[in-house]
C-alpha cells in the first residue's frame, strides 16, 4: 500500500511511521524539512494546493491541532484544521488516495464523563474539540458519494516517548508532566480533585489500529473508532502510580499533593465515572503504561 503520512515527526505520527514502514511505501509530510520527504505547512492552504504528491492509496493524517496551537494562534489553528486539512485531502485524492484516516480525540464527545462508545453523540465544547470535529467532517465528506472510505480514530490520554523531544510541545499533559515532576521535584501536584478518570493509550496502540485500518481487518471500517489503552484510572491514581515507580527507580521519597478546595468543589466528581469502550476488539499488554513511566523517568 502507498501511504501518505502527515505529522510524521510528531508523538503519534512517528510511531505510526515506524509501524507502517516495514509493510508499506510511505511518503511522509511535516513541518521539519530535514526529517520528512516533503515539508508542508497546513496553515498555508495555498501551499498545500500546489503539492504534487506521488501516487498513493491512503492518507493517514496525524497532524491535527493541539491545545497549544490555540494558545499561540487560534486563527492559524482553525485554518490548519479546516482549510489546510481540506487542501491536503484534495491533494491526496488527486494522487489516488481513496482511504482517509484521521487521528482525532475523544474530546469530540464533549465532557469526559460517563461511558463513551462510537455511538455516543458528538458534543465538542472547546476550540480544540471543535477543530477535531471539523476535520472529521471534512474527512467524512471526502469519502462520501462513493469517493472512498474514512476512519476517525479517537484516543483519550495519549502517552509515548517523543521521537523528537526538541520540538515536542505537550509536556504539560499529565502522562508527561507527572513523571517529570516526580523526578525533578520529588512531588506531583494536582490542580483539581484528581477524581476524573482517563483511559491511558499508548502511541503503539494507536499505530496498531492505523495499521489495521490501512490494510488489515479494519480496512473496511468507516466512521469513528475509539482507540483503547489497557488502563483506565483516575488522575489521582495515575499520580500515585508515577510516585511509586519514581520512588522505586530513584530510591527517594516522592509526594502527591492535591488541593483540598478541589475535593470540596461541587464539581469534584465530574468525570469519575468516565469509561471508553469500542465495538472493535483491542487488547494491550498490562504492563505497557508502567514500562512507559519507567523509561520516561530514566530519559527525562
Amino acid at each position: 500500500m502507498r501511504v501518505l503520512l502527515s505529522g510524521a515527526t510528531g508523538l503519534i505520527g512517528a510511531s505510526v511511521a515506524a509501524r507502517l514502514r516495514p509493510q508499506h511505501t510511505l511518503h511522509t509530510l511535516g513541518r521539519q524539512a530535514r526529517l520528512v520527504d516533503e515539508a508542508v505547512d497546513l496553515s498555508d492552504p495555498a501551499q498545500i494546493a500546489r503539492l504534487k504528491l506521488p501516487a498513493s492509496d491512503c492518507l493517514v493524517h496525524c497532524a491535527g491541532v493541539i491545545d497549544e496551537d490555540f494558545k499561540s494562534d487560534p486563527m492559524a489553528a482553525y485554518r490548519r484544521a479546516t482549510l489546510g486539512a481540506e487542501a491536503l485531502l484534495n491533494a491526496a485524492a488527486k494522487s489516488g488516495s481513496r482511504r482517509f484516516i484521521y487521528i482525532s480525540s475523544t474530546h469530540v464527545y464533549g465532557a469526559q464523563a460517563g461511558m463513551k462508545s462510537e455511538d455516543s453523540p458528538a458534543d465538542p465544547q472547546s476550540h480544540y474539540a471543535l477543530a477535531h470535529f471539523c476535520t472529521e467532517q471534512l474527512f467524512r465528506r471526502q469519502a462520501g458519494g462513493g469517493m472512498g472510505s474514512f476512519a476517525a480514530l479517537r484516543p483519550n490520554a495519549v502517552y509515548g516517548l517523543p521521537a523528537h523531544p526538541e520540538s515536542f510541545q505537550r509536556w504539560s499533559l499529565i502522562p508527561f508532566s507527572f513523571p517529570r515532576e516526580a523526578k525533578g521535584e520529588g512531588r506531583i501536584t494536582l490542580k483539581s480533585s484528581g477524581l476524573q478518570r482517563r483511559n491511558f493509550v499508548s502511541t503503539a496502540a494507536i499505530a496498531d489500529i492505523v495499521a489495521r485500518c490501512v490494510e488489515g481487518d479494519l480496512a473496511e471500517a468507516s466512521g469513528a473508532i475509539n482507540v483503547l489503552g489497557s488502563e483506565t484510572e483516575s488522575v489521582y491514581e495515575f499520580a500515585q502510580r508515577c510516585r511509586q515507580i519514581a520512588e522505586e527507580q530513584l530510591g527517594r521519597p516522592c509526594k502527591v499533593e492535591r488541593p483540598q478546595s478541589g475535593l470540596d468543589s461541587p464539581n469534584a466528581g465530574i468525570g469519575s465515572d468516565f469509561s471508553l469502550v469500542s465495538r472493535f476488539h483491542q487488547q494491550r499488554p498490562a504492563e505497557e503504561l508502567n514500562d512507559f513511566i519507567r523509561r520516561f523517568i530514566t530519559l527525562c
